[in-house]
């Protein structure tokens, strides 16, 4: 079932969302991106968010951007792109970062996913999870979300690359579908299933992180698995593979 949406609220978001980025000057009419780099749209961005999405606004630890989406000088959405989440094996068989995570104990590594693993690690931040898109109700249809996604592709990622100042090798997202046309019609490949793990703020993720205080750690939370866990469907969009080392 779809979000209950306050009508009201959501056109007063979408006024304010306009005025303020056309007082920015980032307006055009063709279908375009513009990274939001201010508080005062950040937080109407993220109200609309979670007016619209089922899932709600993301509030990403890492690297992430938040993507406006402009077409015929108005305020038509927005995408959210960030750090993704390590362990997906599907996606790491298909980038190739498994490599990284055999014979571990060899290494000397107290886990494949210990922070010494620098290889995978470092591998990883090189993969960008596309974690929202939401459209307001009064531009949805005609294929807008496929060509949204279509654009994500080439001047998101271009946006992406030159906020972090590095090229990417993909980009990856969990949905709740195994045939949806907004990635499948772009490209992307359905590599697999998430096990239904999801964050459990009641477990630790990392004691050795706890009780050494990594100041970079900023969520330690452990993972949990329980009977009604969504076990979320796994895209990739891949434009290079790691090499074998």
């Amino acid at each position: 079932m779809g979000k209950k949406i306050d009508a009201n609220h959501l056109d007063s978001l979408f006024i304010s969302g306009c005025k303020y980025l056309k007082l920015n000057n980032f307006l055009s009419k063709r279908l375009s991106f513009h990274i939001i780099n201010t508080k005062e749209m950040r937080k109407i961005f993220d109200k609309t968010c979670d007016k619209i999405h089922y899932a709600g606004s993301c509030q990403r630890v890492g690297k992430c951007v938040r993507l406006a989406v402009i077409k015929n000088n108005e305020w038509i959405g927005g995408v959210v792109l960030g750090s993704t989440f390590p362990n997906i094996k599907p996606r790491d068989d298909v980038f190739k970062l498994t490599q990284y995570v055999k014979n571990w104990k060899a290494q000397g590594l107290i886990s494949p996913w210990a922070k010494e693993n620098k290889k995978y690690w470092n591998g990883l931040q090189l993969i960008v999870n596309h974690a929202r898109t939401f459209i307001f109700p009064q531009f949805q249809g005609n294929g807008l979300g496929i060509a949204i996604h279509k654009l994500l592709l080439t001047e998101g990622r271009q946006l992406w690359e030159s906020k972090y100042n590095e090229k990417i090798y993909g980009f990856d997202t969990l949905d709740t579908h195994p045939k949806s046309r907004l990635f499948l019609e772009n490209g992307w490949k359905l590599v697999g299933r998430t096990k239904g793990y999801s964050r459990d703020p009641n477990r630790v993720f990392s004691k050795r992180a706890f009780n050494e205080k990594w100041e970079y750690i900023k969520d330690n939370s452990g993972l949990n698995k329980t009977k009604n866990s969504t076990r979320w469907w796994i895209y990739v969009k891949v434009f290079k593979k790691f090499s074998s080392s």
